[in-house]
């Protein structure tokens, strides 16, 4: 079988590395390489994929969207979340999927263990963490809650969460069990503006869903002042796992996948 991860630009993408790592201990004779599709081209998608013969493919930035009018069906979660990061050819028909919501959960429970009571809040509300709110909302009994700094963002969200400006998550911050950082600013040093650490609970777990670099200032913060953190490594994995899955009705060796990506980021 054949598959590909397709975005721009796609140069230094793990997702191969990844892949190949999991065949290679599943014994498969399975290929998968990285397309580069530069917006100007994607019109022509349907052609690309077609010639390489692919039974389905990743999709990253910046075409998760632009994907969809290309696709003859797309599951619940990918048309709520307006985004699709997995395809599955059948048949010559392309299904849309979106994973990576649940890659990140399954990768937090696998952490965690049952979020089943755990209190949870977002920082965020773009399509990461939307997907990880839908995920997380069929998980835990309790009330989620998201914090952006533009409320308008969730006029598009279409299940029940509450919604907070990220200006009040101080106030509540000790309420949480897990925050998760969606929003670009863990990547920076002044993370004042996010969350007040000295606020959250004594045992809350910090998250990020970003993996490069593995700690971000955000989850440094975070472990400064005594936390438990959790970067997006898992997420990237199980994302890719279950892509797989749905390509093939296998289950992916997860420690292959991550020891490759570890191995590959010199950690």
């Amino acid at each position: 079988m054949k598959f590909a991860v397709i975005g721009h630009p796609i140069k230094h993408s793990l997702s191969p590395l990844m892949h190949h790592a999991n065949f290679k201990k599943l014994n498969l004779d399975y290929q998968y390489e990285a397309i580069n599709i530069p917006e100007s081209h994607f019109q022509h998608i349907r052609e690309i994929i077609s010639e390489r013969e692919l039974d389905g493919f990743n999709v990253t930035i910046p075409h998760k969207a632009r994907i969809i009018p290309y696709l003859d069906d797309i599951s619940d979660e990918a048309k709520e979340m307006g985004a699709v990061n997995t395809v599955k050819i059948k048949n010559g028909k392309w299904i849309g999927y979106n994973t990576d919501g649940i890659g990140f959960v399954k990768g937090l429970e696998s952490y965690y263990g049952s979020l089943k009571d755990a209190k949870i809040l977002i920082l965020g509300a773009g399509g990461a963490s939307k997907g990880i709110t839908y995920q997380l909302k069929q998980k835990t009994t309790q009330p989620i809650f998201v914090a952006n700094r533009t409320m308008s963002r969730f006029e598009t969200w279409t299940f029940n969460i509450n919604a907070v400006p990220l200006s009040e998550v101080t106030n509540i911050a000790d309420q949480f069990d897990i925050i998760i950082n969606t929003t670009p600013l863990g990547m920076y040093d002044s993370n004042d503006s996010i969350l007040t650490f000295e606020r959250l609970k004594k045992r809350a777990l910090v998250c990020d869903i970003i993996y490069t670099p593995l700690e971000t200032p955000f989850l440094a913060n975070a472990r400064h002042h005594g936390y438990d953190t959790y970067n997006g490594l898992d997420m990237f994995v199980y994302q890719g796992a279950e892509s797989f899955n749905i390509w093939t009705a296998m289950d992916a060796n997860i420690n292959a996948m991550r020891t490759s990506v570890l191995n590959k980021l010199n950690v």
